[in-house]
């Protein structure tokens, strides 16, 4: 009992039952097109609808803001859910039976939204029936109350006899309606949609794991009463661990094959190592108990009533109809059979517990060791991003290095094209000293022979003009003709002369 406001208003209580979820078509459909009569049986029949498969994702209120325009003609809503985690159903009762046919035609076939591929099918519900038991929602309940709602079932199977429970693909887990898709039954009886077998890749039943290869050696018992012998020997059939294909078995759990005990024995290591109990020999199908050491009966569940009965053996032939048990021998069975699967559970339940806390410890030091590798590589990323700040600031300094030697060279290039011109320059202008100088001397030669010549000259000249001076006082003075003028050389100033020019 739970108390609280939610949005509908005050919540008074809630009611939380379990039990098994029973879905019935009726062999006479009703037309949910046809006009309603005023009949109130009619009435009350198409004024309860029922949405099946809501995906989880929607949630009660998402939708009722998704049956808003209808919302004013609801008088109640009624949210089922059966073992699927991933949908639940609504039950939707109308005030009124033209509202309801509204809501069909509008809402069936109708998407959730445009985001996801989920359809919203609704259907007519004719009733609404429950069969309430004190069964507690355990896996396994007491045998007395099973027994109890057996009973329940059974005293209205006279009502019911009309009715006819749609079941479920063992594949999608889908209800398999004959009208809406087509089904297949296979040689072992079981019955699935034909697309969802179609996607089965292997050729073996996906529920019992029966081959659909013929075998040699079997008997198959027909309703006829005829035995039909098909071959057991297969010869894809090898052991998953040495390939031989003598002596196999298959693991009724998980479906490994192995050899046998003499052969290799893989079939036993494979025991020892999961824990699975039960083993199928592929050439009588008979099953082995490993811990009984021995060979077990099959035991399946009537699908008429319920019990548990025990099926013939594989290779006996067809036999008389074997007069109905008792009940308490059936009641006894149960307990049995109820027992072995308990404690078959446990002994599951204890191997996968024991591997879930290996992978658990194995789990947890890979998380320890993830845990130090996100530090080191924490460390590592710090270290990284210093080292490529350096690596940043060395690119951004060897790129200024960079402009510094381009401008340096190209510094270097004009001061060498200068030192060249310099040093023509100087070469020019060490020519044309090297020049002047030799016409210096040339110069200065010349200038001496020049001077040497201007003196002698001038010698030449003063004697011309004494000469002529002294011709001229001659012949002004008579008395002075017939002598004789002569000179004289003055060596001594000559030798002083080329002296000092040497």
């Amino acid at each position: 009992m739970i108390e609280g406001r939610g949005p509908m208003g005050v919540i008074q209580n809630i009611n939380l039952g379990y039990g098994i979820l029973h879905l019935y078509r009726d062999p006479s459909e009703i037309k949910p097109f046809d006009p309603p009569t005023d009949s109130p049986s009619t009435t009350d029949t198409t004024t309860i609808l029922c949405t099946l498969a809501v995906p989880s994702y929607m949630a009660t209120s998402d939708f009722l803001q998704f049956v808003a325009p209808v919302d004013p003609y609801v008088s109640h809503y009624r949210i089922v859910r059966d073992s699927s985690p991933n949908r639940y159903m609504v039950v939707m009762k109308f005030r009124d039976s033209k509202a309801a046919q509204d809501y069909y035609k509008q809402y069936n076939g109708r998407p959730f939204n445009s985001m996801e591929p989920e359809i919203c099918h609704v259907v007519y519900l004719k009733s609404v029936e429950i069969n309430s038991v004190l069964i507690p929602p355990h896996t396994f309940p007491f045998l007395h109350d099973t027994l109890e709602y057996e009973r329940q079932i059974k005293e209205n199977d006279d009502d019911d006899e009309d009715k006819v429970e749609l079941p479920t693909c063992p594949v999608c887990l889908e209800r398999m309606d004959d009208t809406v898709t087509g089904l297949l039954t296979i040689l072992c009886q079981h019955t699935f949609h034909c697309s969802c077998l179609s996607k089965w890749g292997d050729s073996s039943c996906p529920v019992c794991r029966y081959s659909q290869k013929p075998v040699l050696g079997m008997d198959l018992v027909l309703g006829s009463g005829e035995g039909v012998n098909i071959p057991l020997e297969d010869e894809d059939n090898t052991c998953m661990v040495c390939g031989s294909n003598e002596s196999l078995w298959i693991c009724l759990i998980c479906g490994h094959v192995g050899c046998g005990r003499y052969q290799e024995a893989h079939a036993y290591d494979h025991y020892t190592e999961t824990g699975h109990l039960y083993a199928l020999e592929i050439e009588t199908q008979r099953v082995w108990d490993y811990v009984g050491d021995g060979y077990v009966h099959r035991l399946i569940q009537n699908m008429i009533d319920g019990k548990i009965v025990e099926l013939p053996s594989a290779t006996a032939g067809p036999t008389p109809r074997q007069p109905e048990q008792s009940q308490d021998k059936l009641e006894a069975m149960s307990v049995e059979y109820a027992h072995l699967l308990t404690s078959q559970l446990d002994s599951q339940r204890i191997y996968y517990e024991d591997h879930l806390d290996q992978v658990t410890s194995q789990l947890s030091c890979l998380t320890l060791q993830v845990k130090g590798l996100i530090t080191d590589m924490q460390a590592m990323q710090k270290e990284k991003e210093q080292q490529a700040q350096c690596a940043l600031e060395a690119t951004r300094a060897l790129a200024e290095a960079r402009k510094d030697k381009d401008r340096a060279e190209r510094k270097l290039e004009s001061f060498r094209e200068k030192l060249d011109i310099a040093k023509r320059e100087w070469q020019e202008e060490k020519e044309m000293t090297n020049s002047l100088l030799q016409n210096n001397a040339l110069l200065k030669t010349d200038l001496d022979q020049n001077r040497q010549s201007v003196k002698e000259l001038t010698d030449q000249v003063r004697d011309l003009m004494f000469f002529l001076e002294a011709r001229d006082k001659v012949q002004q003075d008579p008395d002075m003709g017939g002598g004789s003028l002569s000179t004289r050389v003055r060596r001594n100033t000559n030798k002083n002369k080329s002296s000092k020019q040497g």
